[in-house]
């Protein structure tokens, strides 16, 4: 078995995979897809999120528009699946259990580059108007309920203020949803300066506050 470099690229490239990918196996072929909207995220699937596959494991999937309004791409490697499920313990299927590999938990600079590539998928920078002033939101939600918990206490560890609850749908075979809210320009400010967005819908959204730190200059 192949074995890739856990680095802060690799840690970001699984939180990605926590946020909007998936894997599994298929009739004997090993399946790894990420898909992410079709419009807001198009730009950040082809200059970061490629890139970094192609980095990471030397592969260059050609991306496409999925059904239900998505963009992304799927490799085919027993490798790579192989790699991520037996040495991360990420799970095939449904993605309920996660959790966020021990390799990466136990050490802050692979956290950060996780929580980036999550929040950079599943999560998102929300700008409310009250008071005639943009008041900001950084929002995030999964149904893996291990995997959210283990990320608000590192938030909390690193000093960030951070409101939880969850959401439970009456519609049928939907997952309760765990969520995550980081307010305030205070806390954006700090999340720029230690943990920062790669999306560009993100980073768009910080052009309407002054900050200026190394991910944005």
């Amino acid at each position: 078995m192949i074995q890739y470099k856990i680095n802060e690229d690799l840690a970001e490239e699984t939180g990605i995979h926590l946020g909007d990918g998936s894997m599994n196996i298929y009739k004997g072929r090993a399946f790894y897809t990420v898909a992410c909207h079709w419009r807001d995220d198009r730009a950040y699937m082809d200059d970061f999120i490629l890139p970094l596959i192609k980095k990471i494991y030397g592969k260059t999937p050609k991306p496409r528009n999925w059904s239900k309004g998505s963009y992304g791409f799927r490799i085919c490697s027993k490798e790579i699946i192989k790699f991520k499920s037996e040495v991360l313990d990420l799970p095939l299927g449904k993605k309920i259990n996660a959790r966020i590999p021990e390799q990466i938990l136990c050490n802050d600079s692979l956290m950060i580059a996780f929580i980036r590539g999550l929040y950079d998928t599943d999560g998102s920078l929300t700008l409310w108007k009250t008071n005639n002033k943009l008041y900001p939101r950084i929002f995030f939600l999964n149904i893996a309920k291990d995997m959210v918990e283990q990320v608000k206490m590192f938030l909390l560890k690193k000093g960030f203020k951070v409101t939880e609850w969850k959401t439970e749908y009456k519609e049928k075979n939907w997952n309760t949803a765990y969520k995550l809210s980081i307010n305030g320009e205070k806390m954006l400010k700090k999340w720029v300066e230690e943990i920062g967005f790669r999306n560009p819908k993100n980073i768009q959204k910080l052009k309407l506050f002054d900050l200026n730190t190394k991910f944005y200059k």
